[in-house]
């Protein structure tokens, strides 16, 4: 996970409200095609932004692919934020 790829993935109105989904629960690609009236390569891309910048991961469970959000990804946005936060404070 790199800054550049993390901002690439929040940079898009979809890609916020896929993630806001899966603030409620794990989803499929084709349920998350359905909700969203997407394409599934439409959403299978979004989804393949997201894990490349590690806010979400998927696991194959048979025939389904089940992703699900990565809270560390924000644990690490929090610490680069406040890494800022303390920067500035010094500097005064």
């Amino acid at each position: 996970m790199s800054i550049k790829e993390l901002f690439e993935a929040f940079s898009d109105p979809v890609r916020l409200r896929i993630i806001e989904l899966f603030r409620e629960r794990d989803w499929t690609p084709s349920q998350l095609s359905d909700v969203l009236e997407l394409s599934r390569p439409a959403v299978t891309h979004h989804l393949n932004i997201l894990r490349r910048a590690g806010v979400i991961s998927c696991v194959k469970r048979g025939k389904k692919v089940i992703c699900s959000l990565e809270l560390t990804v924000f644990q690490e946005i929090i610490k680069f934020a406040l890494g800022y936060l303390k920067e500035g404070k010094n500097e005064n």
